[in-house]
């Protein structure tokens, strides 16, 4: 039998911070299947020179373009003949604080597949061109992530708040915003 210390002696293990808590994250390997390798192949022949960076996991591949080629590329994913790109799925962004990631999600429905486009963002000059003449979904996902993050979309026809009443002020996406001070009204 193993003598336990008296109670006042046992050491007490440091609280982890809020952020680490919860078991260890795991970040899995960015490894395509055959299929997201197809996807990627097609992908960077319909990019081309737009294309800063790639990667991907299991069937979903993603290529990062600079915010200058976004319009282009997203034209390129949804009129290439080996993408049909002809849905874009969601729009989602995180606030990295030196910069905004916006990871477009698409979809091509005839083909079966899918990818990503992925644009940064500086957030002093939070600001890219709608997709909304690509995609018509596009205008409630760029509204959204105005009113979430502030990145403003140049061409959407209706950028009127989605989410948030008229006259918020701030983007409780964004990880400077005072969550803490919101006040109902």
């Amino acid at each position: 039998m193993t003598e336990q210390p008296p109670a006042g002696d046992q050491e007490q293990a440091a609280p982890r911070p809020a952020a680490h808590r919860g078991p260890p994250v795991e970040i899995a390997e960015e490894t395509l299947s055959p299929s997201g390798e197809r996807t990627a192949g097609a992908l960077r022949l319909a990019l081309r020179d737009m294309m800063v960076a790639s990667g991907g996991r299991d069937d979903v591949p993603w290529a990062r373009v600079d915010r200058e080629h976004l319009a282009r590329a997203a034209s390129a994913c949804a009129s290439s003949p080996n993408l049909g790109m002809d849905m874009l799925h969601c729009l989602a962004a995180v606030d990295y604080e030196e910069r905004i990631e916006l990871n477009y999600v698409l979809f091509s429905l005839a083909r079966g597949h899918k990818a990503m486009l992925k644009v940064d963002v500086p957030p002093d000059d939070a600001r890219v061109d709608s997709l909304t003449g690509i995609w018509e979904a596009a205008g409630w996902h760029e509204r959204e992530t105005r009113d979430l993050f502030g990145v403003e979309f140049a061409g959407n026809p209706d950028l009127s708040p989605l989410l948030l009443y008229e006259g918020f002020e701030g983007h409780p996406g964004l990880r400077s915003f005072p969550l803490h001070d919101y006040e109902e009204w």
